[in-house]
């Protein structure tokens, strides 16, 4: 019953989206982006997601489960990031909702978070966002520090080219001005 009143609650919030990006005004002029074309993505993406929840919530022989679906193996067991492996533990047990959040990481999380947002204007989008993904990926668990530099370097001016350069979005160029 829960997963059908959400999966409805979903499309709905998807209509609701759809309509508003309607009521939005176009610009006058030929416009590449106009101010409309975002929540149309965001509300047409919400849209199909939730229509792809509402036809699992309502086929026929689906039931809510009894209880809630135990965690995977790696969280409550040991893992190696490295290798990818997992151990589950003796009882079978696997985890669940039982599970307690590690507060540290939370609190790491969060205050990595608030540093990004803090340093976005003054540093710049893509040295700031280069710095909190790695950052997140630390608190998370990886230890490929040269790796994460480069993913996250990568990811960072891949989406400022593209909201800067392509769509004109000005991001915060920061203290190392880019000659591109």
């Amino acid at each position: 019953m829960t997963q059908r009143i959400v999966s409805l609650g979903f499309l709905a919030a998807a209509v609701v989206v759809l309509a508003q990006a309607f009521a939005i005004p176009q610009g006058e002029g030929y416009q590449a982006v106009g101010p409309r074309a975002f929540p149309l993505l965001v509300g047409v993406g919400l849209g199909v997601v939730s229509v792809i929840g509402v036809v699992q919530a309502f086929r026929p022989g689906t039931r809510e489960p009894d209880a809630p679906h135990p965690a995977p193996a790696a969280i409550s067991g040991t893992s190696d990031i490295s290798t990818g492996t997992a151990t589950i533990p003796e009882d079978g047990s696997g985890g669940g909702a039982s599970e307690k959040p590690h507060w540290p990481s939370v609190l790491l999380l969060i205050g990595s978070l608030a540093a990004y947002a803090l340093l976005l204007v003054p540093a710049g989008y893509w040295q700031a966002t280069t710095v909190f993904f790695v950052a997140v990926a630390r608190v998370l668990g990886s230890r490929r520090l040269v790796r994460d530099v480069l993913v996250g370097l990568a990811l960072a001016l891949a989406t400022y080219f593209l909201f800067d350069r392509l769509l004109g979005i000005t991001l915060p160029p920061g203290l190392v001005r880019l000659a591109i």
